[in-house]
């Protein structure tokens, strides 16, 4: 309950910076600032603590502490340890840093940031830096390699896209946002989603992920999740609202493509790459949707331009109001699905106990 009604005294100074946007820059890095540290310092929701311990102080650290580990997470940690920091540092770090960088780029890639954020607590934060640590770190270094990306700054692009890696493997599919920097037709993006929904029909992914394995061609890792009912079910593509959800966002918005070419594309010079971004995270998780595990992770690593490219849709109204209300109150809603209804987060811990 109380998560909810952070969100919704939150969703009232949303309403209110819709005439008062720029005023309230700092009441939003302040909201901003709050979320990062109650996520840093939760004791809820706690998957690492007892890994922390697994990896030793930094001056004890060999080679054979990275097998099978990522090597950027592996070696912060260990620096922790030899720094004494007690586990709940790791939160801090990985967390907290994802949150900031979320709400930093929400400002920097919309006007209607409030808004953004809004959705990103109703929803995505609960499957990312509420629920793990690494994901949501990852996912949201999307958002800096796609502004360094369009400055064409590429040295800074392969510096954050080897820190989100080397954290989250998921992070190296980050190296397609290179290839997804143009606008692409929305005929040939019509034919990639019918083409999508046909393989996964077809359940091509999976008998393919079978086959390389049966010639020994696929990580071991991989097949022993393939071959798990608890990481590998069929999520069900049309049944499942969130993939169904993005869908029809996708479909709205190839269908309004020139409203958007004409009106948003020309205030925001990093449109295509976000909504690239966000087309080929559905792309995925339509294809990977027979195994589960690899469709949230794919999934939920694109999740981050979510927020920015759906506020994109107020500007193809005259009437901005109405779509902005609109926008807040579909969040409040999921935002009590999610936090009441399903309670995917447990009630609160300040702290590691």
């Amino acid at each position: 309950m109380e998560y909810f009604l952070f969100i919704s005294f939150f969703a009232f100074f949303a309403i209110g910076s819709i005439s008062n946007n720029r005023d309230r820059v700092v009441l939003y890095y302040f909201f901003v600032l709050v979320v990062a540290l109650l996520v840093g310092l939760r004791g809820n929701q706690d998957e690492y603590s007892s890994f922390y311990y697994l990896i030793p102080s930094f001056e004890n650290l060999t080679l054979v502490d990275f097998q099978g580990k990522e090597p950027f997470f592996t070696l912060i940690i260990s620096v922790f340890q030899y720094l004494s920091f007690p586990a709940q540092t790791i939160y801090l770090f990985f967390s907290s840093v994802a949150v900031i960088v979320n709400g930093y780029f929400f400002k920097k890639f919309t006007p209607f940031y409030y808004v953004a954020f809004l959705i990103y607590l109703s929803h995505a934060i609960t499957i990312k830096e509420m629920s793990g640590l690494r994901l949501g770190y990852a996912s949201a270094l999307l958002l800096p390699m796609i502004y360094f990306i369009q400055k064409k700054n590429y040295f800074k692009f392969f510096l954050i896209y080897s820190l989100s890696a080397m954290v989250q493997y998921v992070g190296l599919l980050s190296i397609f946002l290179i290839f997804l920097n143009k606008a692409i037709r929305p005929k040939l993006l019509l034919i990639g989603l019918v083409f999508a929904l046909a393989i996964y029909y077809l359940d091509i992914v999976k008998l393919s992920i079978f086959y390389l394995a049966s010639i020994g061609l696929m990580p071991s890792l991989i097949v022993d999740y393939v071959n798990s009912q608890y990481h590998s079910y069929d999520t069900g593509l049309i049944f499942h609202l969130k993939t169904l959800q993005q869908i029809l966002t996708i479909v709205f918005m190839i269908i309004c493509f020139d409203r958007y070419q004409n009106i948003v594309s020309t205030k925001i010079k990093y449109y295509n790459l976000l909504f690239n971004a966000y087309y080929f995270g559905t792309i995925l998780i339509i294809l990977f949707s027979s195994l589960a595990i690899f469709a949230y992770r794919f999934s939920a690593h694109f999740m981050s331009v979510e927020p920015i490219i759906i506020t994109y849709m107020i500007w193809i109204f005259s009437n901005k109001r109405i779509p902005y209300l609109f926008l807040i109150l579909s969040a409040l809603i999921i935002a009590f699905i999610n936090y009441i209804i399903l309670a995917r987060i447990e009630d609160y811990v300040f702290l590691l106990q």
